[in-house]
């Protein structure tokens, strides 16, 4: 199974491991995964297919209504809509922004067609980092550079997939 980049500090039979210690679970098309604002005890890594990812945005509707009067005014009326921020495919892993700190998650996934995943349980993990510290510190390290790279992207997408211009005089760290 190729992890696409995700747990590139791990070895091979690491990796293999990692997946073999997981449960398997399958999703049809448009099946929610995971829900926005629960917390996760886990990480999910895609076998096969792809899911989308999905940010939950509070809005204000207008509309009109009729009051008892007869009349008709606009109201305001919240509601919620749902802005794609992400597709990913087999070897991407998700979740592991909870798993790292222990918040709800930040975004919806939902299978795009049929789906296979390997949910890997938080506590069972977080047993084999404790009794193998090497592996945990590839495992973090691996985590830190699929984390950045999902940044440098949303920052990307965020100035309209324009390239990065540098400011001249000091550099920052990117």
């Amino acid at each position: 199974m190729a992890f696409n980049g995700t747990f590139s500090m791990l070895g091979i039979d690491e990796r293999r491991s990692l997946l073999e210690s997981g449960v398997k679970r399958r999703f049809k098309n448009g099946q929610l995964i995971i829900r926005q604002g629960i917390v996760l005890q886990g990480i999910f890594v895609v076998t096969k297919g792809e899911v989308r990812v999905e940010h939950g945005v509070r809005v204000l509707r207008k509309t009109r209504v009729m009051g008892q009067d007869g009349a008709t005014r606009m109201r305001e009326i919240p509601g919620r809509l749902s802005v794609e921020v992400a597709r990913l495919g087999r070897g991407a892993i998700f979740g592991e922004m909870s798993f790292v700190d222990d918040s709800p998650t930040s975004a919806s996934v939902a299978a795009v067609g049929d789906v296979e995943t390997v949910f890997i349980d938080a506590a069972q993990m977080n047993l084999r980092l404790e009794q193998e510290p090497e592996f945990g510190k590839r495992f973090y390290h691996s985590l830190a550079i699929e984390l950045a790279k999902r940044l440098r992207e949303a920052n990307k997408r965020s100035r309209g997939g324009r390239p990065h211009v540098k400011a001249k005089g000091k550099q920052g760290a990117a």
